[in-house]
């Protein structure tokens, strides 16, 4: 250890809090990660930078490594190397060191991280194998080092074989994304305290959240009020939701939000989206889910979110909206609304759940867009319209759920609703023939044609449910409901981006090396790959028979032995074009096990690239968006005040570091910053006097109410009144 690190370790020990100020005051704890956090990021650039080169240089932040170089330690060589391979993109791994007989080094070698094979013998050995790293890249520094221990370098080999990182997630390489002693010891103290570990990610997050290099994975992009301010203005829910949005669109002007007044000026409805939500729907809003179920702050308020999938089958937040009610009215502001948010693209299929005002609003203002109800939903109301049957019969829930989720033909769910109907005695129940009288509507077996990214499935319901019961898991006031979906927000995108790392700079072990998955492999993302080898492994146990021809297209039947179901497959040899009856790439843009089956019984070795579906793949971002949402990606990029704010902090937080071991450095600092203050003040004072005053007015991208009625505020109440 240097004496650098020692010393800047000295000065920045845990404070010795008491279990009873953590447990009972989250706001100390909340500022105690904080504060330390913010001082480990400063002691890991000091300690990156700080150190000068033996040559002579005072800033390696630059400088590209040669042969000849001279260092004075092995941290400062090591650290020289890793900032040069953070600005590349790649990780650094410690590899060759030799030693001579009395122990000091000889020579020291550092590689990519990607540098040679995985054993052969580990391939299989775990019970899920991880995805391959390493590509024999031979990039790498050598190291030679003399008796007085002055570091050279020997030897720079600076191609690499793979992909590098983008600067955006540099900081996620292993070697980048080290934490401090003190950030450890924080944790560790908090942990021992009884905090979960969900609140301590959520602090740490917090804290760092614009400090990509401080060792935490996060991204600095989505910026938001802090907790403290948005405490001052809980004077009134209606101004606090005003100023949030301003202060939105101040820091981005491609951030959008619309918001409805009634005729005493009060506020009803609201929408907002975010550039980067605008830019994801340009991508991924084929299919979106849209909830009203949960409801914000004590005014009972509907939140509504649209949310969809991403290229890695995750959630993606396209926008959020607050509601006056679940009025035909209200729906249509907002879906129109939304509409010129997303520059007028409507989605192919949308899945809500059973509400006859949305599904009127849904006619008049998406034409174009499949309606389907979500099964999850009606899963979920069974044990509220039938809570007898649910309370006495064990294993109803999962035979109900069985039924509604029923694939094939129109005969066999027919059938597995008369057989569900009959087993359990509810021919004359009013709620099932309800929903059976609107069965086209959430069906699977009539949705076959329609786009739905696998978002019928029971798992991706489950993972919506999961996001609200983590972030919003009770009525929440408007103040901290926001704070919770922006943290959600950073947490999603975070998600994601650590999943595009993974899906670029790995690769996964292919159960059999055919030019097929390879090629899959080499396309899709991650979890999409899974899906895919899971079908291409499913057409192994499937027979196949010819059925018929039709000139020049063939007919066949695939099915699993001993199981019902079977697809009938029509393949075109000449334009090797294949369709199946399931409808499994037409409704999840992923070929089924019947059409693979056919496809490999037709020796077709490579993946037709017309089912190579773009939204599924590494490359889904890659390609430029419609110029409707342009702006925003170029506008996205912009330094905002709380960019500017965090980038001064990180500064004056590492001056105070390396200044606070030395007084006769401190008292220059304190003589400098007294200087500096007075002339800051008089800057700011001429900057004031020049300012001319600007009237702020709010916006009414809606004006009018779409459909001629009065607007009137939130259940009757001012957001700024308290409910009794």
């Amino acid at each position: 250890m240097s004496t650098s690190e020692e010393g800047a370790r000295k000065e920045t020990a845990v404070p010795n809090v008491s279990p009873t100020s953590i447990m009972t005051n989250t706001n100390e704890m909340d500022r105690l990660v904080k504060n330390t956090n913010a001082m480990n990021g400063s002691i890991e650039s000091a300690n990156s930078t700080g150190g000068s080169l033996a040559s002579g240089a005072t800033d390696n932040s630059q400088i590209e490594p040669k042969v000849g170089m001279v260092f004075c330690s092995e941290d400062q060589a090591y650290s020289f190397y890793n900032s040069y391979a953070k600005r590349k993109g790649f990780s650094v791994r410690k590899d060759h060191l030799s030693r001579r007989r009395d122990g000091s080094i000889r020579y020291r070698h550092y590689v990519c991280s990607n540098e040679g094979s995985r054993p052969a013998h580990r391939v299989h050995v775990a019970r899920k194998s991880r995805p391959i790293e390493r590509t024999n890249c031979l990039a790498r520094i050598e190291f030679k080092v003399n008796n007085d221990n002055v570091w050279v370098v020997n030897k720079f080999m600076d191609e690499h074989n793979h992909p590098l990182a983008s600067p955006n997630n540099s900081h996620m390489l292993r070697s980048h994304r080290k934490k401090l002693p003190v950030q450890r010891a924080v944790l560790t103290k908090l942990d021992g305290h009884g905090v979960k570990a969900a609140q301590l990610h959520n602090f740490q997050a917090e804290a760092m959240h614009c400090t990509e290099d401080a060792g935490f994975v996060l991204r600095n992009q989505c910026d938001y009020l802090n907790t403290d301010r948005m405490r001052e203005l809980e004077k009134g829910d209606a101004q606090f939701l005003l100023e949030f949005l301003k202060a939105k669109r101040s820091e981005n002007p491609s951030f959008f939000y619309a918001i409805q007044l009634d005729g005493k000026e009060r506020l009803t409805n609201c929408f907002w989206a975010d550039a980067q939500s605008v830019i994801d729907y340009a991508y991924f809003g084929d299919a979106v889910t849209f909830d009203t179920t949960y409801r914000a702050s004590g005014y009972d308020i509907p939140f509504a979110p649209f949310i969809g999938m991403n290229n890695h089958k995750q959630i993606v937040i396209f926008g959020a909206a607050l509601l006056l009610d679940e009025s035909v009215e209200s729906f249509v502001w907002l879906f129109k609304t939304f509409l010129a948010a997303m520059s007028g693209k409507q989605p192919k299929t949308v899945f809500t759940d059973q509400c006859l005002a949305m599904s009127k609003a849904m006619t008049m203002c998406l034409p174009n867009t499949r309606h389907q109800f979500c099964l999850w939903h009606i899963l979920q109301n069974a044990p509220v319209h039938l809570p007898s049957v649910c309370s006495s019969e064990p294993h109803f829930q999962k035979e109900f759920e069985k039924c509604i989720y029923t694939r094939g033909l129109e005969d066999d769910f027919h059938k597995e609703w008369e057989n569900f109907i009959t087993k359990y005695g509810l021919e004359s129940d009013s709620w099932l023939k309800d929903l059976y009288a609107v069965r086209e509507q959430w069906a699977l077996v009539y949705h076959c044609n329609s786009f739905s990214a696998t978002m019928t499935t029971k798992q991706w319901a489950e993972n919506m449910d999961g996001l609200f019961k983590i972030h919003f898991y009770r009525k929440l006031p408007l103040t901290k409901f926001i704070i919770q979906y922006l943290k959600a927000l950073v947490q999603l995108r975070d998600e994601e981006l650590l999943e595009d790392y993974e899906s670029r700079h790995t690769k996964p072990i292919l159960f059999v090396e055919i030019p097929m998955l390879i090629e899959a492999a080499e396309a899709y993302t991650r979890m999409v790959y899974e899906d895919f080898e899971y079908e291409y492994k499913s057409q192994l146990a499937c027979l196949c028979e010819p059925v018929g021809a039709d000139g020049t297209v063939y007919t066949f039947r695939v099915y699993m032995p001993q199981k019902q179901c079977y697809g009938l497959v029509e393949f075109n040899p000449s334009d090797v074009i294949v369709a199946c009856s399931c409808k499994k790439f037409e409704s999840t843009g992923i070929l089924c096990m019947h059409a693979l089956k056919v496809l490999n019984n037709n020796n077709i070795l490579y993946l037709p690239s017309r089912y190579i579906l773009r939204r599924w793949t590494k490359d889904a971002k890659d390609e430029a968006v419609s110029n409707g949402h342009q702006s925003a990606i170029a506008s996205d990029n912009q330094a905002s005040l709380t960019l500017r704010y965090n980038h001064v902090c990180r500064k004056a937080i590492a001056i105070a570091v390396k200044s606070a071991v030395s007084k006769n450095a401190l008292d220059i600092l304190e003589h400098g910053l007294d200087r500096f203050i007075a002339e800051m003040e008089k800057v700011l004072h001429n900057d004031s006097t020049r300012k001319q005053t600007e009237d702020v007015n709010v916006v009414n991208s809606m004006p009018q109410n779409p459909l001629g009625t009065s607007q009137v505020c939130f259940n009757g109440f001012d957001f700024g009144a308290k409910r009794a």
